[in-house]
């Protein structure tokens, strides 16, 4: 195995590309299409291994690029260590400013990988550095021509999103979007203008949903919900709007017909995957400075929450957003702010 560290630095360009193992040689392999959203917290959790082996097996024998911003990291290692025998290379490449987006050394690795792995980070970077470049340009190729697997992690799962969020500053808490939908941390919220990932299309993505600690002392579920009041707002209200959250255990694998099912942490927490729709009725009140209403008698968006397993679980399919299976549905509505958010299971008929 190779590590060794190709790095280009100066006024013009600036990106790092690190190759762990193999040569990222053309492989003209005839890959099938996926999609791998993962809730951030991947690292040695029990689910990971399988639901990996599912996204590798989708071009096997191809080049795993990782894509990131502010430096290389361990990822593509981590292939190369555990996943060998699937790939025919894997590297880093992380890309630093707009003009190293557009150098054509970047766009020739870029193009020569099977597997795209977009790793977490700053999900504000990646939209400063690549939207609108060459970058941008062949991320879509790989994904809509060439129709590579996709995966991405925390920041990179929340761009893969046709809306997503991204913040230049402090992210917005769930206490702070469903107080006041207008908050100043809202005004990143982006649409239809990057990466178009296949079956995502209206969907809005969050990771972490179930992370608390001294960093982040709230869950996130208040705050996918109040970003998706927002994105109903903002589009002149044009429904359906859609979401997908998950908790840092999760990961959703989509097949190229659209169907989802989970992996998860083996745990009974932590590991849940939710997708979210709109009802067909508007927020009652979403004003700048004023608690958000969203309630419609407690149905103001609808849910289906999928448990991972170590083997995956479930099935969502992303053509309809009703067929289902391997889960349960959930209502979620506020009658007036974070005091008033809820989360119910939907009454058995």
């Amino acid at each position: 195995m190779t590590n060794t560290s190709i790095a280009r630095r100066d006024y013009q360009s600036s990106f790092d590309y690190k190759p762990e193992c193999g040569t990222d040689r053309e492989t003209h392999i005839k890959p099938t299409s996926g999609i791998l959203l993962i809730g951030g917290a991947e690292g040695g959790e029990s689910g990971e291994d399988a639901a990996t082996r599912w996204f590798l097996k989708r071009a096997q024998g191809g080049n795993y690029l990782v894509l990131r911003s502010g430096g290389t990291g361990g990822q593509a290692a981590w292939i190369c260590d555990n996943y060998r025998d699937f790939v025919n290379s894997a590297a880093e490449l992380s890309i630093d400013s707009r003009e190293a987006a557009n150098n054509p050394d970047v766009i020739r690795h870029l193009r020569h990988a099977d597997f795209l792995f977009i790793a977490g980070g700053n999900q504000d970077a990646y939209e400063n550095y690549w939207e609108g470049t060459e970058i941008e340009a062949t991320i879509n190729y790989l994904i809509n021509q060439k129709r590579v697997p996709i995966a991405g992690t925390s920041a990179g799962m929340a761009i893969l999103g046709d809306y997503y969020y991204a913040p230049s500053r402090d992210g917005v808490l769930s206490s702070e979007i469903l107080n006041d939908p207008f908050h100043p941390n809202t005004k990143d919220i982006y649409r239809s203008d990057f990466i178009q990932v296949p079956f995502l299309k209206r969907v809005m993505t969050d990771t972490h949903l179930d992370r608390l600690d001294e960093d982040h002392p709230e869950t996130r579920y208040g705050r996918i919900f109040g970003l998706l009041a927002r994105v109903v707002h903002d589009n002149n209200n044009q429904l359906p709007v859609y979401g997908i959250g998950l908790e840092e255990g999760a990961f959703v694998a989509i097949d190229e017909q659209g169907i989802a099912r989970v992996f998860g942490n083996g745990t009974q927490k932590g590991q849940d995957a939710y997708f979210l729709q709109t009802q067909g009725a508007v927020p009652e009140q979403i004003q700048p400075g004023l608690p958000l209403i969203w309630n419609h008698q407690g149905k103001a968006v609808k849910v289906y929450r999928i448990s991972g397993t170590q083997d995956g679980s479930g099935q969502f399919d992303l053509k309809t957003w009703s067929n289902a299976a391997g889960g349960r549905w959930e209502y979620w509505f506020t009658t007036g702010g974070a005091k008033g958010f809820r989360q119910q299971p939907v009454a058995s008929a």
